[in-house]
């Protein structure tokens, strides 16, 4: 090898690398459907990682591939380009999506899903493998097995802003995860419902993170109206669930065998079981099985039992089978601080003497019958009171407290306990009555 001796033989190398280098860069394409391009197919086949697939309002009537890092965007406002799958399969299909791909602002409907391995996945959005960010995106109209609006399977899934409205599946009315991760963050799922998770269902190591979202009138035929976790781990925080009504256990939420559920700042509602446990039901038992398929990752268990730790969280105004504001069963465990739990037509419980069950610093008022109860003799800390919350306006769902609540400054040294701090000026006794969606969408979403 000769080696270089001069300033300009170095320069020229220089020039002759850079030139190799730029030989292979490619730049980023927007392609306009139907300007540019008359089916958003036709877009998407003809583009490469880093493309935009820009669509017009309208109408689409087809069923898409969405390839790695290409994003998917509409146009106009959030829902003014509608994918409509006519029944035929997932209106959007992701598979393997490495670098991560984008899609924005479409309305999605009439999915029946992906078949997967012998049963369908994501009604109307199905996700295997790779990374898929989703932003101010609906999901109406979709049914399939797992997820009948969106599906994920071994993949990394974000949803911002997004909607789901009367979607239905045997597991996950609204979301059905196996694995991967999950992120929701200001998410709303409207009147979904299932055979178990009603608004999601999280199964097989799944990573699943919630920031300010709500689950409203979703419900289940079985266990879970609200959210399903399994052999997952899951971290809630500002998160709403009222009026979910499950025929099985778990109104609210239903965490079963290796569930790992830590949960701040939330509020469960005016939730219904028909077999106990109203606003939340915690097992040591197996889910039951995916009829005719096996997810990938599903049997990965994360925990040998089920945890639910709930800190500065509501439980307010459950119904149905005793115990109506909580139950915890087998060798599962519920631990309580910080919290309100009030006018719940029952109160908490635990179903085995192997459960523990630890409420402390909270405030436990106007159950029906014992606050506590149960085979593993739970025990009331002298740390709980039992006052009247003084909620600024539960009919309008502000669960902050008012001026004069006993729950400022309680105690156990928190500024305050429940999922809201002050938040009005003094106020009278906090009174129960039914609120619409249109209201509890305002105030949660905006």
């Amino acid at each position: 090898m000769v080696a270089l001796s001069a300033p300009r033989d170095r320069l020229l190398a220089f020039a002759f690398v850079t030139t190799l280098a730029g030989a292979g860069a490619t730049h980023a394409t927007t392609r306009r459907v139907p300007a540019d391009f008359s089916t958003l197919g036709a877009a998407l086949l003809a583009s490469a990682a880093g493309d935009t697939v820009l669509a017009s309002a309208g109408t689409y009537f087809e069923r898409v591939h969405l390839p790695p890092g290409v994003t998917l965007r509409a146009a106009g406002a959030p829902g003014s380009a509608v994918i409509d799958a006519q029944g035929l399969g997932a209106a959007v299909e992701a598979r393997a999506l490495s670098p991560a791909a984008r899609l924005e602002g479409f309305r999605l409907t009439g999915g029946t899903g992906v078949d997967d391995g012998g049963s369908t996945l994501g009604g109307d959005l199905c996700v295997i493998g790779g990374s898929l960010a989703v932003r101010d995106c609906t999901f109406d109209g979709g049914h399939a097995i797992f997820g009948g609006g969106s599906g994920a399977s071994a993949a990394s899934v974000s949803f911002t802003q997004c909607t789901w409205s009367g979607t239905t599946a045997e597991y996950g009315g609204g979301h059905f995860q196996a694995g991967g991760g999950l992120q929701l963050t200001g998410a709303a799922f409207s009147g979904t419902s299932a055979g178990s998770g009603g608004g999601f269902y999280a199964t097989g190591g799944a990573q699943v993170t919630v920031l300010g979202c709500v689950i409203a009138n979703a419900g289940s035929s079985g266990n879970g109206a609200g959210l399903h976790v399994d052999a997952s781990v899951a971290t809630l925080s500002n998160l709403l669930v009222d009026g979910a009504n499950a025929g099985g256990v778990g109104g609210g939420l239903d965490v079963a065998a290796g569930g790992q559920v830590i949960a701040s700042f939330c509020v469960f509602v005016e939730c219904v079981s028909a077999q106990g446990g109203g606003a939340f039901h915690v097992s040591c038992d197996a889910a039951a099985p995916s009829p005719g398929k096996r997810v990938a990752g599903q049997a990965t268990a994360v925990a040998d039992c089920a945890l639910l730790s709930m800190t500065h969280c509501d439980v307010l105004l459950a119904r149905g089978a005793a115990p109506a504001a909580g139950a915890v069963t087998g060798a599962g465990v519920v631990r309580v601080s910080s919290s309100i739990v009030a006018g719940n037509e029952s109160g908490l419980a635990c179903l085995d003497p192997r459960a523990t069950l630890d409420v402390a610093c909270s405030d436990l008022y106007q159950n029906g019958g014992a606050d506590l109860s149960g085979g593993c003799l739970p025990t009331a800390s002298a740390t709980n009171l039992s006052v009247d919350p003084r909620l600024c306006n539960l009919p309008a769902r502000d669960f902050g407290l008012c001026a004069n609540s006993a729950l400022l400054a309680p105690g156990c040294g928190d500024d305050f306990w429940g999922a809201g701090a002050l938040a009005c000026a003094a106020c009278g006794p906090t009174p129960a009555q039914p609120v619409s969606w249109g209201r509890l969408k305002a105030r949660f979403r905006n």
